[in-house]
């Protein structure tokens, strides 16, 4: 019988370092054929939505299924063996499994030393792309904006202590990702938040806010002029990437240019220091199936949880 799992759980057994870790794996095991993902489906039911998206891998023999609609969020973790493992409410374990999907990406694709970062937004996923980014060694200084100034100031204050480096409010978008190494979009804007003149040479960016064909973080051009592009999932961005959708309808980008994240992990010297790189994140299945395995073996090993 399976247990029950909830945030407070996520919160008490899951650490970023580990999470980092987890996903890692699990894209090395795509990469070797040892695991799939399930792109994101999203099915209207009038006005609201349900999405689907899930992933499977074969040591252990597991998968998982997400499924969440409005501020809901659930996995439902399988064994090929047991059957149902768990039910786990998965706020959390969302933002931790994405934050830990772009320090991966980062890793890979960022210069060696590049660690000032530029950050747009201030909610609870743009607070998880930090921390993971510190995990991987990415972040000396922060310089953040948000439309809410408020936000804004109460973000960059509690950033800053928890991480006892340096994050400052900056003016505007474009003071807060000049001169980055890095820059880390985390917005459900529907229009550019980001422009291509304002980034410097070298710049890796890791935009992660915008997942659905109707919003857009990106300059077109920033796509155009990066030198490698990256994301979790080739076909799940054919639906939802809106800069990548907008460019290939305009026949600017070719689909075949998008590089899985799979292929890179792991790979040296993969990048020119002065190119600007992109990671678009689209939170995926798979990230799921490995946060989700990584808090039911934590939880089980503690003696706590007794099946249902």
């Amino acid at each position: 019988m399976p247990i029950y799992l909830n945030e407070q759980h996520a919160g008490e057994f899951v650490d970023m370092p580990s999470a980092i870790v987890a996903v890692r794996a699990a894209f090395l095991a795509q990469a070797r054929g040892e695991a799939v993902n399930i792109p994101r489906t999203r099915l209207a039911f009038g006005e609201r939505r349900l999405n689907l998206m899930a992933g499977g891998g074969r040591a252990p023999e597991r998968y998982a299924l997400k499924s969440y609609g409005s501020a809901t969020y659930h996995i439902l973790l399988y064994a090929a063996a047991e059957g149902l493992l768990a039910i786990m409410e998965a706020n959390r374990l969302g933002q931790i499994r994405t934050g830990a999907a772009s320090a991966v990406a980062t890793a890979a694709m960022a210069r060696p030393g590049a660690g000032k970062v530029g950050l747009i937004g201030a909610g609870r996923q743009a607070r998880t792309q930090i921390l993971a980014l510190h995990c991987v060694g990415h972040v000396r200084q922060v310089a953040v904006f948000a439309r809410n100034r408020a936000k804004q100031t109460s973000f960059c204050d509690q950033l800053e202590a928890e991480l006892a480096l340096p994050v400052r409010a900056a003016a505007s978008a474009a003071e807060a990702v000049k001169d980055a190494d890095i820059v880390v979009t985390a917005t459900n804007s529907s229009t550019p938040v980001v422009m291509s003149e304002w980034l410097a040479p070298g710049t890796h960016v890791n935009a992660m806010g915008a997942n659905a064909p109707s919003r857009r973080e990106l300059d077109p051009q920033i796509v155009l002029r990066a030198a490698m592009l990256v994301t979790d999932d080739v076909e799940q961005a054919k639906t939802e990437a809106a800069e990548f959708i907008d460019l290939a309808r305009a026949g600017r980008l070719d689909w075949n240019d998008l590089i899985p994240l799979h292929r890179i992990v792991g790979s040296p010297d993969i990048r020119d220091h002065d190119a600007i790189t992109l990671f678009k994140s689209l939170g995926v299945g798979l990230e799921d199936l490995a946060i989700a395995s990584l808090l039911y073996d934590r939880a089980m090993a503690s003696d706590r949880f007794k099946p249902l």
